[in-house]
C-alpha cells in the first residue's frame, strides 16, 4: 500500500493522482460543499476568543486540491485573516501544485514537505487541522484466530497469476490498542490498523509545544466498525468507482486510491498515551451544527445516511510535553 500510493517515481499520491472532487478519482467533503470549512472557520474564531493568547497559524495536513484551505480563508473574517498564518504540509507534488494554484494569492500560505519543518518555523506553537488524512497512511491488515484466540498478520504473495492471502504470524499489540480489548467478532475476521499514523504521529509530537488538533475522517469505534464487514473495510478508488475485492484493490498499482475506514477507539486511546487529551469526539454533522452553521437538506456534508454520520471529528489538545 505504501509502493502503490507514495513510491517517488510510480506512487498514485506522487505522481498519477490528477485531482480530488468530481473530476477525479474521488471526492471529499471539501470538495463537495463549502459547509465544512465554514464550520471550522467558526471553529477558529471560537477558540480565538475564548483563549486570545492561542497561536494565530494554523498547519494543514494533506491539503488536498486545497478546497478546503480556501474555505476556511474565505469564511474567517477579515481581521481573523489579517492575523493568520496558514501552513501546509504537503508531500504529495501534484496535489501541492494544485493548492499553489488555488490559493497563491493568499501572501501568508505556505508550503512544507513535513511536519517538523513546519513546527520548527511555528516554534512548535499552532492549531493543527487534516480532513481524511490517517485513511491514507499505510493500513496493515489483520485476521482474528478464534482457535488461538490471537490476531495474525494477513500477508499477500503473488502466484505469477495472481494475487493470494496467507496469514502470517501472531501480532502482539500495544495495552492502549482497541484490538487488545475483548470482542464477538467471528474467526476469520479481517480489520485494519493504522500503526503507520501512530508512528509518523510520534515523530514530531515532542515538537509541538502548545495547540489544538481536530482531525476528520471517515471511521468509527471498535468492534461496531466492522459489523456486517467480515472482510474489513479496505477498498480501492478509481475514476469514482468503489472497488472492493482484493484483486480490484490490488489491479492498477501507483493508479489509484487504496483507503480504509479508521478505528476510532484505537486512534483515541493510543494518541492519549501520547500526551493529547481529548475535547470532543463527534460525528461531523454534529460538529457543523455546533458551530451554527446552517446546512440546506441535501448538503452531502450533514446528511446522515451519509458523510454526516461516517465521519467522525476528533478534537485534541496540546498542553505541554507530557507524552
Amino acid at each position: 500500500m505504501e509502493q502503490a500510493l507514495f513510491d517517488r517515481d510510480a506512487g498514485y499520491y506522487s505522481q498519477h493522482i490528477s485531482t480530488i472532487g468530481r473530476r477525479g478519482d474521488f471526492s471529499t467533503s471539501a470538495t463537495l460543499s463549502p459547509t465544512l470549512s465554514r464550520a471550522i472557520a467558526g471553529w477558529l474564531q471560537k477558540l480565538w476568543r475564548s483563549n486570545p493568547s492561542l497561536p494565530r497559524t494554523v498547519i494543514e495536513i494533506g491539503a488536498g486540491d486545497g478546497s478546503l484551505a480556501q474555505g476556511i480563508l474565505k469564511h474567517i473574517g477579515l481581521l481573523a485573516r489579517q492575523r493568520l498564518r496558514y501552513h501546509i504540509v504537503e508531500i504529495s507534488a501534484p496535489l501541492a501544485k494544485q493548492q499553489v494554484s488555488r490559493l497563491g494569492k493568499y501572501r501568508r500560505c505556505r508550503w512544507y514537505p513535513d511536519m517538523q519543518q513546519a513546527l520548527a518555523e511555528t516554534g512548535g506553537e499552532a492549531i493543527i487541522i487534516s480532513n481524511e488524512l490517517i485513511d491514507a497512511f499505510p493500513a496493515e491488515l489483520l485476521q482474528w484466530d478464534q482457535d488461538k484466540q490471537c490476531w495474525c498478520q494477513l500477508l499477500l504473495d503473488h502466484d505469477g497469476v495472481h494475487w493470494v492471502t496467507r496469514t502470517g504470524k501472531p501480532v502482539p499489540l500495544p495495552a492502549s490498542s482497541s484490538l487488545a480489548t475483548g470482542h464477538n467478532l467471528v474467526n476469520g475476521q479481517i480489520v485494519e490498523r493504522h500503526d503507520s499514523y501512530i508512528d509518523w504521529l510520534g515523530k514530531w509530537i515532542r515538537q509541538w509545544q502548545i495547540g489544538e488538533m481536530l482531525t476528520i475522517d471517515y471511521g468509527d469505534l471498535f468492534p461496531q466498525l466492522y459489523d456486517r464487514r467480515p472482510r474489513g473495510t479496505l477498498r480501492a478508488y478509481f475514476a469514482q468507482n468503489r472497488l472492493e475485492s482484493m484483486g480490484e484493490i490490488l489491479a492498477r498499482p501507483g493508479c489509484q486510491d487504496i483507503t480504509a475506514d479508521i478505528d476510532f477507539s484505537d486512534l483515541r486511546a493510543r494518541t492519549a498515551a501520547l500526551g493529547l487529551k481529548e475535547i470532543a469526539y463527534q460525528r461531523q454533522l454534529e460538529f457543523i451544527s455546533s458551530q451554527k452553521v446552517n446546512a440546506t437538506g441535501d448538503d452531502p456534508a450533514t446528511n446522515p445516511h451519509g458523510a454526516g454520520s461516517a465521519f467522525k471529528v476528533l478534537w485534541q489538545r496540546r498542553t505541554g510535553l507530557s507524552g
